[in-house]
């Protein structure tokens, strides 16, 4: 990988697919279940925002809509075909 931005990238894209096509809840449902701010929920999802987020952070939302914490490191494995290909 070549900056830990595009993982928080990576994160902050599964994170809107898994708000809004698994769990399907709105930003604002999302932040009231989980404690966190809207405003934190839309900077993560946002591709022009390097926000980073904590692992229990994204355990706690997990944990809260039951499903599997590793959604949300999905398309690691190509970011890391990128960086074996760039080197």
């Amino acid at each position: 990988m070549r900056s830990v931005n595009e993982l928080f990238d990576l994160i902050g894209k599964n994170m809107k697919v898994i708000r809004s096509e698994i769990i399907k809840k709105s930003q604002e449902k999302v932040a009231e279940d989980t404690d966190l701010s809207r405003s934190f929920i839309s900077q993560v999802e946002s591709p022009n925002v390097d926000m980073g987020v904590s692992i229990d952070t994204l355990f706690n939302i997990a944990q809260t809509y039951n499903f599997d914490i590793r959604e949300f490191f999905n398309g690691y494995e190509n970011l890391m075909k990128i960086k074996e290909r760039d080197e």
